[in-house]
């Protein structure tokens, strides 16, 4: 702009007037003018992402008080994300006129209501064309068959959303399909509300209660900032799905169900979500991320006292095992200690509960336990922590450890395993980020060779957070898991992947639980105070466990017990853990 001209507050404040079209147009005129739409962030970007009746806060529902890094960034992405499902329009859009040239055909807007072209649904749809726009107008709409999408379109709700309710089962036919500000419950002869076995689905800014939605392989879907009121999620043999900004609530099942192996046919829309992916903020830490993550509030507040750290080593009853783990007690004072505990006198210290709480079954229960009683400023099976702590550390504070005992973070130990930094990358069958899973059973069930990556979401007041079986992986990136009434993970049947720079803490049973030949990479993960141990492995289980923090777990830090056999474990505990037992 010229020297001499209005002032840029006043230029903002005139600017602060524009529609999005018109904000486009004068980014356009020139660099200063691009820099002046920019410099709009906190102001006119942020009102319309905020006015906008189809789309929430960026951060819902895990942060709706936090704002974005920046507004328009956040109003850009879900502009883009609302137009995939007509990426694959353009050819099938145009038509060939008399003339030498092309002309692209309009889409028409039906409208169904009270006193509108339509009364139902089904009759709108039996008048649309390729993708045209269905409104649907204030009320509900209970359909007595099932509708079967047969072309492209796009059905919306008028309005705030929950003024429209759709009472349907819609069974998808055609390549895509958007949904958008409406309330999905179940028509009275089937508890699914959506399925599709082949085309891409997208939900936008909707809620679904009581029921099923069923997305079967090759088919795809992308679901943003919907509202999940006990209804499960199936996914089949998906090669691409993504969940993003969602909340699932009061889940009588699991919330989401990953089965089957990513199918090997693709339809159309997979290369623009794996796209679509690649384009957003990453959940991975860069050099200078600190790997310790906030804390519960309520643990600052408690006191610690430096005590030892017991190791715990529980085995089968057998020649061999007995002659290698016998103890060689000492006879100096603050040398190792070796007590042989009994089932009486260690009652309390029985290993973690496997599927919601029972006990494990079909292995010996009266097996003799070896208690070693360590200074954990002396010896151990590795160094561990001298000096006392008050507390835990506050949020973003960092713990200042011994030489020999500096953490790495999380993106120095994927540096140093190409096979975690591979795994940490991947996105394959279900991608889940930024959802809250509350106050319902189970969270997310990955089984029968699924692949599911979660990130940055929020598992509290469940029964178990994730479940993964039968030769499944799964790739869990800072998610928060608290408050479960069993573990927080559990690994069966060579279930496997990466857990890492996630916060598991005050859950009633293990943090990790790990069985059945699973053998999963934990890395740099923070397990505390749980009500049991920190990370359970028995039944020929396996695994990584390396550098993550386990403290203030009520029994042990890690339970190896029962053909239990980590390839390797490193972990640090803390001198005041309740009982810092390996």
């Amino acid at each position: 702009m010229e020297a001499g001209g209005l002032p840029l507050e006043l230029w903002r404040m005139i600017l602060a007037y524009l529609h999005l079209p018109d904000l486009g147009r004068c980014s356009l005129v020139c660099r200063a003018w691009y820099e002046l739409i920019l410099s709009l962030d906190s102001t006119r970007w942020r009102q319309l992402c905020l006015g906008c009746t189809k789309c929430r806060h960026p951060n819902w529902p895990n942060q709706p008080d936090v704002e974005p890094e920046s507004w328009r960034e956040a109003f850009k992405q879900h502009y883009l994300a609302s137009k995939t499902w007509t990426k694959n329009a353009l050819d099938l859009e145009s038509s060939v006129c008399f003339s030498l040239f092309r002309r692209r055909r309009e889409r028409r807007t039906l409208s169904v209501g009270p006193g509108h072209e339509f009364d139902s649904l089904g009759s709108a749809l039996a008048m649309a064309s390729l993708y045209d726009r269905i409104v649907l107008f204030p009320g509900v709409y209970e359909e007595q068959g099932e509708i079967v999408l047969k072309v492209p379109v796009e059905i919306v709700g008028h309005g705030k959303l929950g003024e429209v309710a759709l009472l349907a089962s819609i069974d998808q036919h055609c390549s895509t399909t958007r949904l958008c500000n409406l309330v999905f419950m179940p028509a009275w002869f089937s508890p699914f509300m959506y399925k599709t076995t082949a085309g891409h689905v997208q939900f936008d800014n909707c809620n679904f209660e009581n029921g099923h939605i069923q997305v079967r392989g090759p088919g795809t879907c992308q679901v943003k900032f919907c509202t999940f009121r006990n209804t499960h999620v199936f996914l089949q043999n998906v090669p691409l799905c993504v969940l993003e900004n969602c909340e699932f609530v009061g889940s009588e099942n699991n919330s989401v169900t990953v089965e089957g192996h990513p199918s090997a046919d693709k339809n159309w829309a997979y290369k623009y979500l794996l796209g679509l992916i690649k384009s957003t903020p990453t959940f991975l830490p860069t050099e200078d991320s600190d790997f310790l993550m906030s804390l519960d509030l309520e643990s600052r507040d408690q006191a610690w006292s430096p005590k030892t750290c017991d190791i715990v080593i529980e085995g089968s009853q057998s020649p061999t095992s007995a002659a290698s783990s016998s103890p060689k007690p000492a006879s100096k004072a603050g040398s190792q200690e070796a007590e042989v505990g009994s089932d009486g006198e260690r009652g309390a210290q029985t290993p973690d509960s496997s599927d919601g709480g029972l006990s494990p079954s079909g292995e010996d229960e009266d097996e003799d336990q070896l208690m070693y009683r360590l200074s954990y400023q002396v010896q151990g099976p590795r160094p561990v922590l001298g000096g006392s702590f008050l507390g835990p550390p506050l949020p973003g504070a960092s713990i200042q450890l011994p030489s020999c005992l500096v953490l790495n973070s999380l993106q120095q130990e994927l540096q140093k395993d190409k096979e975690a930094m591979a795994l940490a990358n991947s996105v394959q069958g279900c991608l889940i980020r930024k959802c809250l899973f509350r106050d319902g059973k189970g969270g997310v069930f990955v089984c029968s060779y699924g692949r599911a990556k979660m990130e940055g979401n929020i598992f509290r007041n469940l029964t178990y957070a994730v479940r993964c079986i039968h030769n499944s992986k799964i790739v869990m990136l800072r998610n928060d898991i608290y408050r479960c009434r069993a573990s927080g993970i559990f690994l069966r049947l060579e279930g496997g992947g990466l857990i890492a720079g996630n916060n598991i803490y005050h859950n009633a049973e293990a943090g990790v639980d790990i069985r059945k030949k699973s053998n999963p990479l934990i890395l740099c993960n923070q397990i505390h105070h749980g009500l049991r141990s920190g990370i359970v492995v028995l039944g020929n289980g396996k695994g990584i466990i390396r550098n993550n923090q386990i403290f203030s777990n009520k029994e042990a830090g890690i339970y190896i017990l029962y053909h239990g056999n980590p390839i390797s474990w490193d972990p640090v505990c803390h001198p005041s853990s309740s009982i810092g037992r390996l």
